[in-house]
């Protein structure tokens, strides 16, 4: 089995670190699961949300981040069980400031690989992977994929209501969440 995961708010918890930059810059509240491209946008502007980006997804603020809760675990459960491959929409560039980060935390051994998305689409590299499960925060990744046998998971730590994600991607609102689904997919 192969896994698709995704690094920014699935893995690490820059999600948070996003919350911090827009209580300290734009003097909002928002709650980390709503941190993603497709839930922010809307919320803060897209020139506020790449000014955002420009900050969190560089060296500093992706070294500071935590892990989104009971990722590292998991990703020691998974790794037991599948090849592990990070697909993240980051640019080549900040690609390096993530293998850091899991190098950091001494879960890069697990991993099979880290992709670049930029340019392409997580779709495109799940297929080229073989994958078997996409796992990601932002449901932009996950509706519309056109990959025979791709299970779909969107994940958003701590989110207490149901989303409608759209066929063929189930909710998870947890790490424990998606072990339990992942087992269930076997």
């Amino acid at each position: 089995m192969i896994i698709a995961i995704d690094y920014d708010g699935t893995i690490g918890d820059t999600n948070r670190e996003k919350v911090k930059w827009i209580a300290g810059n734009l003097g909002q509240a928002v709650s980390p699961w709503r941190c993603n491209r497709t839930d922010c946008v809307p919320i803060i502007g897209l020139d506020a949300y790449e000014r955002m980006g420009n900050h969190v997804y560089e060296r500093e603020s992706t070294r500071q981040a935590n892990e989104v809760p009971g990722a590292l675990a998991a990703l020691r459960a998974l790794s037991g069980k599948a090849a592990l491959h990070v697909v993240t929409a980051r640019t080549e560039a900040r690609v390096p400031h993530a293998r850091e980060w899991l190098e950091s935390q001494g879960v890069l051994s697990l991993i099979a690989g880290i992709h670049s998305s930029a340019g392409s689409s997580k779709s495109a590299v799940c297929a080229a992977l073989g994958a078997s499960i996409l796992i990601d925060d932002d449901i932009r990744h996950l509706r519309q994929v056109e990959v025979a046998g791709l299970h779909r998971i969107l994940l958003q730590d701590g989110r207490d209501d149901v989303p409608d994600c759209g066929l063929g991607v189930a909710f998870c609102a947890s790490w424990q969440d998606v072990l339990e689904r992942v087992a269930a997919i076997g």
